[in-house]
């Protein structure tokens, strides 16, 4: 599976919040059109006291996929790992980032340490060592579907296309500020046609920062 890395140091920028301010005018109707999106997004949010994000397993969200042809958000966690829980609590909780995930993937979560049968892209993927014990073992899907040039580590959120082909995975815990310009950037093809400084410069945050 070939993996692409957008992001690299960008994220330093991302984190500390060095917003730009506008794109060429080639990019401004990709511009006007995602300000449009997120204005409806922002609408949804108002109009509903609490926003349901149903969280699928890796072999439902390969089933959804089929007919929904939706991409797939994948959060590759474990149960002892603070950060995952970070994740889980302050950000997955926010109600911009469940209407962008519920928007533009199948949210799907996946414990890397768990001893579910996974049948992807026409492997089997186990977990040779099981253990019911914690940090006993790894899961071979985790390996495979989450690692990055530093390894493998929790959380990481994983992206994939359409197809399931890779766009993107990235390690570490993220605040809902940080989360949702890359939900977005991802979610609406931008990658394919703005390079990540260009649209985070340009990008207006739903969330406050």
């Amino acid at each position: 599976m070939q993996k692409k890395y957008y992001f690299g140091v960008v994220l330093v920028a991302l984190a500390a919040g060095l917003l730009a301010f506008t794109l060429p005018n080639s990019t401004n109707s990709k511009e006007i059109t995602l300000n449009a999106e997120n204005t409806a997004i922002l609408a949804l949010i108002s109009d509903s006291a609490e926003t349901e994000l149903k969280w699928h397993s890796v072999m439902e969200s390969i089933a959804l996929q089929e007919t929904e042809k939706k991409k797939v958000f994948i959060d590759v966690y474990t149960s002892w790992c603070g950060p995952c829980k970070m994740l889980e609590a302050n950000t997955f909780s926010n109600p911009v980032i469940k209407q962008l995930l519920n928007k533009y993937y199948l949210p799907t979560k996946f414990n890397a340490e768990c001893n579910e049968i996974i049948e992807f892209k026409g492997q089997t993927f186990i977990n040779k060592n099981y253990s019911e014990q914690p940090r006993k073992s790894t899961h071979d899907f985790a390996v495979y579907i989450a690692s990055t040039s530093s390894g493998l580590g929790y959380p990481t959120m994983v992206f994939l296309d359409e197809e399931l082909n890779m766009i993107q995975p990235l390690a570490g815990y993220l605040t809902p500020q940080q989360l949702e310009p890359i939900l977005v950037y991802f979610g609406t093809d931008a990658n394919k046609t703005i390079e990540w400084p260009a649209f985070l410069a340009s990008y207006k945050p739903m969330i406050s920062q």
